[in-house]
């Protein structure tokens, strides 16, 4: 398969990913990031994964078999290794980053193959990040579905088959993802 990973500094999924994919396209639109996502291709990567700069809502291929957007995120799953982090999030930039994550969305969508999968995901544990953002996309994009993954175990998997990790009962940092398919 060809992935296009839409946000992938610093590069460790991508990493993953170039295992067993065919081609990694490894986007970043920040050039300082971009260099350390390169760095971290060359050093760990599999051979089968490309660095480019560009910005997830102007993605840089054609229609391609998987694109993973890990989106920004107000990153509260992560506060139990960060507690500074939670002094950072202000209640009035939830609403501001659900706006861009649903820009990003559309703007992954058309390079999604038909018969592809978009797999979105955030390392927060706000229902508008995860849950409503997912529903939402799926209210204005018909030809996608929710297909959750069988290689996940069951108690990670929310009722709609979304990964969901909640650190208070997994032990981990928070994080969700929803598998999405475009119909074939």
């Amino acid at each position: 398969a060809t992935v296009y990973d839409a946000c992938a500094a610093p590069g460790g999924k991508a990493i993953a990913l170039g295992r067993t994919a065919g081609r990694v396209i490894a986007a970043e639109r920040r050039k300082s990031r971009a260099r350390r996502l390169v760095t971290n291709l060359e050093r760990a990567g599999s051979g089968r994964g490309f660095a480019v700069v560009a910005d997830a809502a102007a993605p840089p291929c054609r229609p391609v078999d998987v694109v993973l957007l890990d989106a920004p995120c107000l990153g509260t799953g992560t506060f139990a290794r960060h507690p500074d982090a939670r002094w950072r999030v202000r209640v009035d930039a939830l609403d501001g980053i659900v706006a861009e994550q649903r820009r990003m969305l559309e703007s992954v969508t058309p390079v999604v193959r038909n018969g592809g999968l978009l797999v979105y995901a955030t390392c927060s544990l706000e229902p508008e990040e995860n849950e409503r953002q997912v529903e939402t996309f799926l209210d204005r994009h018909p030809a996608f579905r929710r297909e959750p993954g069988d290689a996940i175990s069951a108690e990670l998997l929310s009722d709609a088959g979304d990964l969901t990790i909640l650190p208070q009962r997994h032990g981990m940092d928070g994080a969700f993802a929803a598998r999405l398919r475009r119909a074939g």
